[in-house]
């Protein structure tokens, strides 16, 4: 894939010659590339599924490592010339750090994988507040010997902006299908996406923390939400305190495969026309 230019925007930067208040607005360009999923991005990998899961009983780890052990199938999102720094991120890992991460588990022929068990377990128990069609829909697409579910991973910090998932998904669906056309088992009848969003409290609202994520929303069959508000989420700014007067929410969105791709396909619709 060739490396998209990204722009973070403006960031407020402190002015040291000035007075403790002084700030000036500065754009900074910021170029990004995917690169294969490596050893050596372990800790970046399972920072990015910490700050999805948070607290959820999944060993996060064997995971990671999980990821790592099919690297022929998605990416990850490193800076390109990443300027010396005193200061490391140690949850990243030791070389370039990790900023995003895009791939694609499949949880039916991995099912007995102890991480992939724990996901599944977790999506049915979330899912218990859920109407009963929904329970019954859900438990018949985990459980269909007839067709694999993938369970999609599209994680980035927040800075990143969302431009560059249509490349990431792109490059996905053709990694996905030269495996197909050697025989593994990457074509999928379903996707399973859990996406971070938020809400503001007694609102309805809900806002896509990954904004291409609501377009793909509309093209999933069903979702659910589910409050992760009582664990600490270091998604949007750090943490989510009473004063922000927001809740934390993660949706399951279960998408036909078809559907997937007409979804992209709206995203990068979308991205052009701003």
């Amino acid at each position: 894939m060739s490396p998209p230019m990204m722009k973070e925007g403006s960031s407020d930067m402190d002015d040291d010659d000035d007075s403790s208040d002084g700030e000036v607005n500065e754009e900074i360009q910021v170029e990004f590339e995917a690169r294969t999923i490596e050893d050596s991005d372990f800790h970046g990998a399972r920072a990015l599924l910490q700050q999805l899961f948070l607290k959820a009983k999944i060993d996060l780890s064997e995971m990671a490592n999980t990821i790592i052990s099919q690297n022929y199938i998605g990416s990850v999102i490193k800076q390109i010339d990443i300027p010396d720094s005193d200061e490391e991120d140690d949850d990243m890992g030791e070389g370039d750090p990790v900023l995003g991460l895009i791939t694609v588990i499949n949880i039916t022929e991995k099912q007995n994988v102890e991480c992939v068990k724990q996901f599944r377990s977790m999506l049915m128990e979330k899912c218990q507040a859920c109407s009963q069609q929904q329970k019954e829909r859900l438990s018949q697409i985990l459980t269909d010997a007839d067709q694999q579910v993938g369970y999609l991973i599209s994680e980035r910090y927040i800075n990143i902006p969302p431009q560059i998932s249509v490349p990431m998904y792109e490059s996905l669906f053709k990694e996905m299908e030269k495996c197909t056309r050697k025989k593994m088992k990457y074509e999928f009848g379903h996707y399973i996406l859990i996406s971070k969003c938020y809400r503001p409290k007694g609102s309805d609202q809900l806002f896509y923390t990954n904004a291409e994520e609501e377009l793909i929303s509309k093209e999933c069959e069903f979702s659910f939400t589910y409050s992760v508000a009582s664990e600490r989420d270091t998604v949007v700014d750090g943490k989510w305190d009473a004063e922000d007067q927001m809740e934390a929410l993660r949706t399951v969105l279960v998408i036909p495969s078809e559907n997937l791709q007409t979804a992209v396909a709206n995203i990068k619709t979308a991205l052009a026309a701003t």
